[in-house]
């Protein structure tokens, strides 16, 4: 009998020591210090058995009032895309390098807001739709399940109702932005609950048919391609105008995608989202994605309370497909009726040649806004940040664009403290008036 508790002891004692070290190493792949405050599925009401992952971290420096904190939503672009871009290799709290391990992020988002990361639309990184069929297809309903989730957000912490709000992202989140923002002034406007109080861009792909007519004359510029060149390449970019205005989206997508497709095969770049690059972001020189070899070990999903058995990859191929009717549509009209209502920050890396500098400045100088003129005429400033040169940025009323030197179409990832302060400063309504000549 002694003889069997011994064994039975010992049992326990090596599946508690087993325990331990799966633990530790659960502990070492993730720290307890990088976790957010709350992470897992929020519900979308309207569609059975539909979640949107979110991960959500607290001000990392808050005031008294931690009321008064605001909170800022980032979303990531693609489209399918996932917010854990943005979060761990961006404007995260801590970010993941090419050793697979979480290094302290020396500036996120977070210092002074509460940052909330959303797998969008559904289908996304760790998202669920139920079927092909429940994910978007259009702006409209990925704005109606990003308010649902949104309220769900709420609804498990009611106190941060009253803090102020801003929607962020990136890229064809230059989309998901406007189209978000729009709806939650309409529905405060109704009578909802949920306030906004701003939109910021960067990098944005927001009003395709002027966008894809500036890549000829940015690479010819900085002598990618040559001057036939530019001709060829001008007249790929004129039949994606041309479809795009017949309303054939998906001809025009295809069109656009010829455009991008010529444009990296001529000029040898390893990316268009950075000039600079020798190997894409977030990938190791073999092209292999090092965030999806992170994301997908099991105590990296454990930590972040995903469903263990889902396999994440950085861009979903089948989210894009079923949005393959909306990458060509605009959604600038909606961005011009937010500047009658809330700010509005427009900002790009310098060396994108995707989704840059000359290609927004080409769509907002089609603003139907009544102050576009006062806002050209606006001088633009030189941005420095403790004397450094951090870019250059305009402002007029509800309008403000920066350009954020030495970055690419990440900006946070290649300017982290550059990004923190634009943020921050916009935010606080002096960005402007921190700007000099």
């Amino acid at each position: 009998m002694k003889k069997m508790n011994r064994t039975i002891l010992s049992t326990v004692a090596l599946l508690i020591a087993a325990l331990v070290t799966i633990t530790n190493a659960a502990e070492e792949i993730f720290p307890k210090e990088a976790l957010p405050m709350a992470s897992g599925y929020l519900t979308i009401k309207e569609k059975p058995g539909a979640q949107m992952f979110y991960a959500y971290y607290e001000a990392i420096e808050p005031a008294l009032q931690l009321s008064d904190r605001p909170i800022v939503l980032w979303l990531q672009g693609g489209p399918g895309c996932s917010g854990l871009i943005g979060n761990l290799y961006e404007l995260g709290p801590w970010r993941v390098a090419q050793d697979l391990r979480l290094h302290k992020n020396s500036a996120p988002w977070n210092r002074v807001f509460g940052l909330l990361f959303l797998d969008n639309p559904i289908g996304s990184g760790f998202s669920v739709a139920p079927t092909d069929q429940d994910i978007p297809s259009n702006q409209e309903e990925i704005a109606k399940d990003l308010y649902s989730a949104l309220q769900a957000f709420y609804d498990l912490n009611p106190l941060f109702k009253s803090r102020p709000f801003f929607v962020t992202g990136e890229s064809y989140a230059g989309k998901y932005v406007p189209s978000l923002a729009y709806y939650m002034v309409e529905q405060l406007e109704k009578g909802g609950f949920l306030r906004i109080d701003g939109a910021a861009i960067g990098n944005g792909f927001t009003h395709p048919v002027v966008q894809v007519q500036a890549h000829a004359s940015v690479a010819y510029a900085v002598g990618l391609i040559d001057y036939q060149q530019k001709l060829y390449l001008e007249s790929l970019q004129e039949e994606a105008v041309s479809l795009t205005t017949q309303h054939k989206w998906n001809d025009a997508r295809i069109a656009r995608n010829r455009v991008l497709g010529y444009l990296k095969n001529r000029t040898g770049l390893a990316t268009l989202d950075d000039m600079r690059r020798t190997v894409p972001y977030y990938k190791f020189d073999n092209g292999t994605d090092y965030l999806r070899l992170f994301v997908n070990q099991g105590g990296v999903k454990e930590a972040l309370n995903a469903h263990p058995t889902a396999t994440w990859v950085s861009c979903r191929n089948t989210v894009r497909r079923r949005m393959r009717e909306d990458i060509m549509k605009s959604t600038k009209w909606k961005v011009e009726r937010l500047l009658l209502k809330i700010p509005v920050l427009l900002y790009q890396g310098q060396f994108d040649l995707r989704d840059g500098v000359l290609s927004t400045e080409d769509w907002m100088r089609t603003l139907e806004w009544n102050g576009l003129a006062e806002f050209w005429r606006a001088e633009r400033k030189v941005w420095r940040v403790s004397k450094v040169q951090a870019g250059y940025v305009r402002s007029y009323s509800n309008l403000t664009h920066v350009v954020v030197a030495r970055a690419g179409h990440l900006v946070p990832a290649d300017q982290n403290l550059h990004s923190q302060v634009m943020i921050e400063s916009w935010v606080a309504k002096s960005l402007a008036t921190s700007a000099v000549q």
